[in-house]
């Protein structure tokens, strides 16, 4: 019976130590995994969008190079180029994934119902994402950056790209097989402008701060709004020009027009930078106050 117990003990260690070995991996990389960026979603008409000739030829020096991990997001894992002059972003296709629960067993009545309920959201979820990667090419490039956008998989992307994931292992991911953002790398808003601020460049800061506010402007007059409005983390600066880097966001709402953004979304972009520079670069406050945040 004793002998019968330490083996039972045993073997539910030698378990134990699997799962935690795999739920390990998991945190250590970010739950990055090839199986993970890949979809069977069908080829769409309006996914297919074309791309200018320059942008081609500039594609084609960054992707021969490898990629390294640099961060993950709520809808992508990002890898930056060796030349530190690119990123490349795999959408997380595990996030879109139904639960086995829902796509193994026949359901009927109320689960049936919350099935199909799960399957409309993530429908919706995987249209606003791609429309929005859309939108950041075709109408704001300049103002994110965005070399490429690949959402469909027809025609075949013939390309072999090598990244590392978070702790240094290499995976060799079949481009034609997933779907992908590149990006022209631009400096984070925090960084530049604390740069500046060590350079004594007080002027080009403030100009920098009109740069992004305008942005912002801009793209409500556009009719797009967004509901993470964060100048610090999710803009950056590309040759010395703001640009969005979080390109998640650009979606039209028909109630969030211009008069939402001086009321609403406007209010919201102040509340998440002023913090920030009152603590950071207390010598833009003023101006921040006065001049970009002051009530028309």
């Amino acid at each position: 019976m004793k002998s019968r117990l330490i083996k039972c003990l045993m073997i539910l260690g030698i378990l134990g130590g699997v799962v935690g070995v795999e739920r390990l991996s998991h945190f250590l990389t970010d739950s990055f995994s090839y199986p993970n960026i890949t979809s069977h979603l069908p080829d769409q008409p309006q996914w297919n969008i074309p791309t200018d000739p320059a942008d081609l030829q500039e594609l084609e020096v960054a992707l021969q190079q490898p990629y390294s991990y640099l961060e993950s997001g709520s809808q992508s894992y990002v890898f930056l180029s060796a030349d530190e002059q690119y990123v490349i972003k795999f959408f997380k296709h595990k996030r879109w994934r139904l639960n086995p629960f829902y796509t193994h067993f026949p359901l009927t009545g109320k689960w049936a119902q919350k099935r199909d309920r799960w399957k409309r959201k993530k429908k919706e979820t995987i249209t606003a994402t791609f429309g929005s990667r859309k939108t950041a090419y075709t109408t704001f490039k300049e103002e994110t950056g965005v070399l490429f956008v690949h959402l469909n998989k027809s025609p075949p992307f013939d390309q072999m790209l090598t990244v590392k994931d978070r702790i240094g292992f290499k995976h060799h991911i079949p481009l034609k097989e997933v779907e992908f953002v590149v990006q022209k790398r631009a400096i984070p808003t925090s960084r530049y402008l604390l740069n500046l601020k060590e350079a004594g460049k007080i002027e080009e800061a403030k100009r920098a701060l009109k740069d992004l506010v305008q942005f912002t402007e801009k793209r409500a007059r556009l009719g797009f709004s967004d509901k993470d409005p964060h100048l610090i983390r999710n803009f950056g600066f590309l040759e010395g020009k703001a640009i969005e880097i979080d390109i998640g966001g650009f979606h039209r709402d028909p109630k969030k027009n211009l008069h939402y953004y001086y009321t609403h979304e406007r209010q919201k972009i102040s509340q998440k930078l002023l913090p920030w520079i009152e603590k950071e670069f207390p010598e833009l406050l003023p101006f921040a106050q006065d001049e970009l945040f002051t009530p028309e």
